[in-house]
C-alpha cells in the first residue's frame, strides 16, 4: 500500500515502528537521522515519512522543512516524546509542515489509524 520512511536515531524506535507496520501491506525503510533520511527520501520518494524531532546531524523540524521544499505530496508524521517539551515541538512541527503528530509512546492502533486518516480523510 504505502512506502513508509521511518527516521529516528533510536534503533529501538525504528524497530518498533517497523514491527507495528509488519502485518500491513506497508513497506518500511529506515534512517538514523534527518541527513540519512533526506538521502533515502530523495532516492525512494516514500508515501509517508515518520520522523522523530530530536536527532543528531539534522533534527526533525529541519528535515520536515527540507521535505516540504520538494513540493511533493508525501505525508509527514512528526513524533516526539517527553511530556515537558514534546508537545510544544510537535505543535511547531505541524505548523512547519507535518501533516500529523504522534506523541510517544503510542500504540500500533494509533499509528495505523493515523496513516489511514492521512490517506482517507473523513473516514
Amino acid at each position: 500500500m504505502a512506502l513508509v520512511l521511518v527516521i529516528d536515531d533510536a534503533v529501538v524506535m525504528r524497530d518498533l515502528v517497523r514491527r507495528m507496520l509488519a502485518q500491513t501491506s506497508h513497506s518500511v525503510i529506515e534512517a538514523e537521522d534527518g541527513e540519512a533520511g533526506l538521502t533515502l527520501f530523495t532516492r525512494h520518494r516514500p508515501d509517508v515519512v515518520i520522523t522523530d524531532l530530536f536527532m543528531p546531524n539534522k533534527e526533525g523540524i529541519e528535515t520536515i522543512r527540507d521535505i516540504r521544499r520538494t513540493k511533493g505530496n508525501t505525508k509527514i508524521i512528526a513524533m516526539s516524546g517527553g511530556a515537558t517539551q514534546g508537545d510544544g515541538y510537535l505543535t511547531a512541527a505541524q505548523k512547519l509542515g507535518a501533516d500529523a503528530v504522534l506523541p510517544k509512546p503510542f500504540g500500533r492502533r494509533d499509528l495505523l489509524a493515523l496513516i489511514d486518516q492521512l490517506f482517507h480523510p473523513g473516514r
